[in-house]
C-alpha cells in the first residue's frame, strides 16, 4: 500500500508536475510525516531524483535539520505591534522552512512570516519548499491567510502540508491543494519498523506505527486504558482522578490509545454509545493543552453526564448496578 503512494509521488516528481501544494492526508501515526519530508527533500535535491540523493550539499542540509531539536531551530519574528513572535524552525537549509504549531495552534502571525519567505529567489536549490504539519493545527485565520498565498502562488514554492483530520481544513484550502491519502501500515509493515510481535498491540494500532511503539512504551498506560474501558463505575472514576497527576505527554498517549481502542470496539459494535464515548477521547485530545479537566472528561466515558449522580455513592464506595 505505501509503495503505490511512494510511485505515484514518483511518477508526478518525474513528469514535473508537482503542485503548488500538495496535501498527505490520513490516520495519524502512519508515517505521513517521513514520505512527505522525503518528497520536500528531493524537490530541493541537486541531482533532481526521487527518493533524494541524500549526499547533494542541499540533501546534508536538511538532513542535518532532520536530526536537531525544534528549540535549536526556531525561527522569530516580529508581529504588527513590533512583539517578538514564533513563525517556523528553519536550519542551514535557505529554501527550507518548516511550520509546526505551539501550545497546539499555528497562528496568522506565522502564516504572514511564510508570505515574506515565498516571494524570495531561491539561493541553493532551484525550488522552496514549505512544509506544514500537522496542517490541521492552523486556526481559521491562519488558514485564509494561506489561501491568499495558495491563490496566486509561486511558480518556484511547493506547499507540503500533512494533515490528521481533513474536516479541519477549509475546502477553499482543499480546492488549491492536491490531495493524497496515506493508508495505514499493514501488520506487516508495523511488525518489521516497531519490531513488536504482540498481536493485541498490532491488532489496537490499526496501522498507527505512534499509536504500536505508545502501546510498547508505556504499558502502565495501557493497563489504566483497559481498565477505564472494561472496569466498573469506580474503577473508572478512581483512575480518572489518577491521570490529573500525569504529565501531558503521558495523558495525550492515555487519550490516543483509549481512541484506538474506542475505535476499535465501536467499528465491531456500532453501538452509539461508544460513538459517543469515542467523539469525547477525540475532544479531549484536540483540547488538552488548552486546560481540559481531563478527569472530567474520562468520568464521562461511561454514561456521560449522568456520572455526576454516582459520586456521593462512590465517596462511599458504592456502585449503581446499572453501571
Amino acid at each position: 500500500m505505501r509503495d503505490r503512494v511512494k510511485k505515484f509521488l514518483s511518477r508526478m516528481f518525474y513528469q514535473d508536475k508537482v503542485p503548488s501544494s500538495v496535501i498527505l492526508y490520513g490516520k495519524e501515526g502512519i508515517g505521513k510525516k517521513d514520505l512527505g519530508f522525503e518528497f520536500a527533500m528531493s524537490l530541493l535535491c541537486h541531482e533532481r531524483v526521487y527518493p533524494p540523493c541524500g549526499v547533494c550539499v542541499s540533501c546534508k542540509h536538511i538532513k542535518v535539520f532532520y536530526q536537531k531539536k525544534p528549540e535549536e531551530l526556531k525561527f522569530y519574528g516580529e508581529d504588527k505591534r513590533g512583539k517578538k513572535v514564533y513563525l517556523y524552525i528553519q536550519g542551514d537549509h535557505p529554501d527550507f522552512i518548516y511550520l509546526m504549531p505551539e501550545k497546539g495552534e499555528i497562528k496568522i502571525d506565522q502564516i504572514r512570516g511564510v508570505k515574506d519567505f515565498v516571494y524570495l529567489s531561491p539561493a541553493l536549490s532551484k525550488r522552496k519548499v514549505v512544509f506544514i504539519e500537522p496542517a490541521d493545527a492552523m486556526n481559521p485565520f491562519a488558514q485564509n491567510a494561506l489561501l491568499k498565498v495558495l491563490e496566486e502562488p509561486p511558480y518556484d514554492t511547493h506547499f507540503i502540508l500533512i494533515a490528521h483530520r481533513l474536516e479541519k481544513l477549509l475546502p477553499t484550502v482543499l480546492s488549491r491543494s492536491f490531495l493524497i491519502q496515506v493508508p495505514p501500515l499493514t501488520t506487516q509493515e508495523l511488525r518489521e519498523i516497531a519490531h513488536i510481535e504482540d498481536p493485541f498491540i498490532l491488532e489496537l494500532a490499526e496501522g498507527s506505527i505512534k499509536i504500536a511503539i505508545d502501546l510498547k512504551e508505556h504499558v502502565h498506560i495501557l493497563n489504566t486504558a483497559k481498565d477505564i474501558i472494561e472496569g466498573d463505575i469506580l474503577t473508572l472514576y478512581k483512575r480518572s482522578l489518577e491521570v490529573e497527576s500525569w504529565n501531558q505527554q503521558d495523558q495525550s498517549t492515555l487519550l490516543r490509545i483509549l481512541q484506538a481502542m474506542l475505535h476499535k470496539r465501536y467499528m465491531e459494535s456500532k453501538d452509539p454509545s461508544d460513538k459517543k464515548a469515542l467523539d469525547l477521547v477525540s475532544m479531549g485530545l484536540e483540547y488538552l493543552n488548552k486546560g481540559i479537566r481531563l478527569s472530567l472528561l474520562l468520568f464521562q466515558l461511561k454514561g456521560g453526564n449522568k456520572n455526576v449522580s454516582y459520586k456521593s455513592k462512590i465517596s462511599g464506595h458504592q456502585q449503581n448496578s446499572s453501571s
